[in-house]
């Protein structure tokens, strides 16, 4: 058992702390001390040395300190030390703790209940048993997974240089065959003959040339056979001859612009009035809208030729022409030509270039006189016939061109594809059963089954020590839920557990549970659960929540088989129970002393302390006391406490008098309850502030200085000032000294039950603070 602590340095608020002799540790221990003094630093100290976590005590470093930490403890008169920032020795039994660790680590963090907190649930409850057959199927899981790895890079090594589409099982599977090589060259040397078939199937034929036809009558027709006929001859005549007479040969352009500036009748160049003016007449009566549309149609002929005559076309027969040349001298090879297939590709550009040009310049000597008639030359029908030509010779081309490719046709068809493809997929089935009996293949096969055998032993393994995790977790789990609503119906709480069960959801197994509270089902929820639906963090009270958190801790000590070898710690086990759940968990922490190997409890309720105490039968031989205090400004120092001298006075027998009567003990005298309150409240302030609150001033003299803030202690007491105003104003009702008819003051007993509360709840408030 842990003897005593020798000496504490730079360690929360123990900056240098050396044990005295007297201050040695029993089998029952009672550690009191306020809020901020150092009960959890020394919680940590001690979970440090059993789970062997350095990091739990150099977290807790004093700030400012100079010079390492260290820690000495004796245990079982062998000493435990901790220098450089580790242990130089470890227990040879364990350490259970009840604290706010214990709590978020397995029961619930921020009012909820998560998936990690469900897993360390599951290992405590399944217990050391269990635990061995859950830490050996985590063994197993991790053997697998070591074996899948191994299993998958074979594979991958295995497949590595297989040709084609073939599985890893087939590819094992491959039988092994006699005069390997000499079929694998076999078939290389018919591939080799197959290979030129198939470059002929998949080789393209010739394609056929073409250039624009073109019909001279009808272009002829359009650009000769215009008319006007809405002109007079007279307007065309005095045009003509101006034109011919004044201007050149844009002057009819040049007029027909000017013809359309004329606006009201006058000169666009002089304004000079032009009404009367014959020659202006016939120069508006020939360039009338019939002239327009001759213009417009005369420019839709040219756009039109040059689109059907443009550079693309002639572009696209060469491009066919230099194609057919080249598939012409692989095709040689293969099929026999009647005719030699060739044409004067120079020949047929000089043509096209001739009978273009001659063409748009007929086009443009229509455009620049749109009226004058357009008679088609020889030299332009010449020209034409040059071009027609070369369709023809073209036409000729192409025929050929159909001859050569209905042979290439025919050659296609006489290959054998199917013959290939066979040959191929044969080849590669040879070259894959070469690689599989390899002797570097062989190996990693060899090591694969082996492999294949081993991950099959260990599933069949995992089966069965998951059927007798299983089994076994059923038993103990609905054991866990009989005793863990057994303690909390002790407790008087309003609620339990039920369908408390084991999980293997996520691979991992864990432990799952849902509240009933008025015999109706309430799931645990998670964090995303919404507030307008029942889960375990908006049901249940914070005395609920750490009720149930002591009843978990209570069903695994009773069937810890190694209970009897175990130092309990309980850290403020009573935080924000009810103060007839603090007795039932000081019978339960008693009870434990007489099992455990050592048990230590740290509190900050001195009416707790004194509940331990009073329920402890040997407290000469025993039980220890002890309290942590002040040590100079910051620090704290473990000193030897005595509850009864600490706890003798008025105010305690005045707490235990409000406290029957919350727990509802009948015969009790209401007056007497009633006028306990202020003495208690007095006598508990006295204790946390001797320097503010003298033995001669009443708690109205408190309250005062707590309102004028007289020293920064009182100040942090403003949080509780406006209960204290309250109860004081009740309370002194029933005192002398503020009312002479205090004995004839009636008491209506709902109203006192609720200053009695009001009361408690101060008291646990002034811990807070201090």
């Amino acid at each position: 058992m842990l003897n005593k602590i020798i000496s504490i340095k730079n360690t929360g608020k123990f900056r240098s702390y050396a044990g005295k002799g007297t201050s040695n540790f029993n089998r029952m221990n009672i550690v009191y001390s306020e809020n901020g003094r150092g009960k959890t630093t020394l919680s940590n100290i001690l979970r440090s040395l059993n789970e062997q976590n350095e990091q739990l005590i150099v977290g807790r470093k004093t700030l400012g300190a100079l010079g390492e930490q260290s820690i000495s403890i004796l245990c079982d008169s062998m000493k435990y030390n901790f220098k450089g920032e580790k242990w130089d020795n470890k227990l040879n039994y364990e350490i259970d703790i009840f604290d706010s660790t214990y709590i978020s680590q397995n029961i619930y963090s921020k009012n909820i209940i998560e998936h990690d907190q469900k897993k360390q649930l599951y290992l405590f409850t399944i217990g050391k048993q269990g635990v061995e057959k859950a830490n050996q199927l985590d063994k197993l899981e991790a053997q697998l997974k070591v074996e899948n790895t191994n299993k998958r890079e074979l594979e991958n090594s295995i497949m590595f240089g297989i040709q084609g589409v073939l599985s890893l099982n087939d590819f094992i599977k491959l039988p092994n065959k006699d005069e390997l090589e000499e079929q694998i060259k076999r078939i290389e040397k018919s591939l080799q003959s197959l290979g030129q078939e198939a470059e002929i199937k998949n080789k393209q034929k010739l394609t056929k040339l073409n250039l624009p036809s073109f019909d001279l009558k009808k272009f002829e027709t359009s650009v000769a056979g215009i008319t006007l006929s809405g002109i007079t001859s007279q307007a065309e005549v005095l045009t003509k001859q101006h034109i011919n007479d004044a201007l050149d040969a844009n002057g009819e352009k040049w007029l027909e612009y000017g013809v359309s500036k004329i606006v009201n009748e006058q000169c666009p160049f002089c304004k000079q009035d032009i009404s009367s003016v014959d020659i202006v007449t016939a120069f508006k009566t020939f360039f009338s809208l019939e002239y327009q549309k001759s213009i417009k149609f005369i420019d839709t002929l040219e756009t039109s030729f040059k689109q059907k005559f443009g550079y693309d076309a002639l572009s696209s027969l060469q491009t066919n022409l230099n194609s057919n040349l080249k598939l012409l001298s692989f095709w040689q090879k293969y099929i026999i030509l009647d005719k030699e297939l060739a044409l004067d590709i120079e020949r047929i550009n000089k043509t096209w270039d001739i009978f273009t040009t001659a063409i748009i310049d007929v086009i443009e000597n229509k455009k620049r006189s749109p009226l004058e008639q357009i008679i088609i030359s020889d030299e332009i029908i010449e020209k034409f016939n040059r071009y027609q030509s070369i369709l023809i010779i073209i036409k000729s081309y192409n025929e050929l061109v159909e001859a050569i490719n209905q042979k290439i046709e025919e050659r296609k068809l006489s290959l054998n594809q199917i013959s290939l493809q066979n040959e191929k997929v044969a080849l590669e089935r040879l070259k894959n059963t070469r690689l599989r009996y390899s002797s570097e293949k062989s190996d990693l096969i060899n090591k694969y089954n082996l492999v294949l055998d081993k991950i099959k032993e260990l599933n069949k393994l995992k089966g069965l020590v998951k059927e007798e995790l299983n089994h076994y977790t059923m038993e103990i789990f609905q054991k866990y839920e009989t005793r863990i609503n057994w303690h909390l119906e002790r407790c008087g709480a309003s609620f339990k557990i039920s369908d408390y069960k084991s999980s293997f959801l996520g691979g991992k197994p864990s432990s799952n549970f849902s509240l009933s509270i008025n015999n109706v089902p309430v799931p645990l929820g998670n964090e995303k659960s919404p507030l307008t639906t029942p889960s375990f963090k908006n049901t249940l009270s914070e005395g609920d929540k750490s009720s149930l958190a002591f009843a978990f801790f209570l069903a695994k000590l009773e069937t810890d088989p190694d209970i009897e070898r175990k130092i309990l710690i309980f850290d403020d086990p009573i935080s924000s129970m009810d103060n007839h759940r603090k007795g039932y968990t000081a019978d339960q922490v008693i009870r434990y002393s007489n099992q455990a190997r050592q048990v230590i409890v740290l509190t900050h309720d001195i009416y707790f302390a004194r509940a331990l105490w009073s329920k402890f039968a040997d407290k000469k031989t025993l039980m220890t006391q002890l309290c942590i205090k002040r040590d100079g400004v910051t620090d704290s120092k473990i000193e030897n406490w005595d509850i009864e001298s600490e706890t003798k006075s008025d105010y305690y027998q005045s707490y235990f008098t409000l406290a029957d009567f919350l727990e509802g003990k009948s015969d009790l005298n209401l007056r007497a309850i009633a006028m306990s309150i202020r003495p208690l409240l007095e006598g508990n302030l006295r204790i946390r502030f001797p320097i503010e609150f003298k033995s001669n001033e009443w708690l109205g003299d408190f309250i005062d200085k707590v309102r004028k803030q007289a020293s920064d202690s009182l100040g942090r007491m403003k949080s509780q000032l406006t209960e204290l105003e309250d109860i004081n104003d009740y309370s002194k009702k029933f005192h002398h000294d503020k009312n002479p008819l205090a004995d004839t003051e009636p008491i209506v007993e709902s109203e006192l039950l609720t200053y009695v509360k009001r009361t408690l709840n101060v008291l646990q408030g002034v811990h807070n603070v201090n």
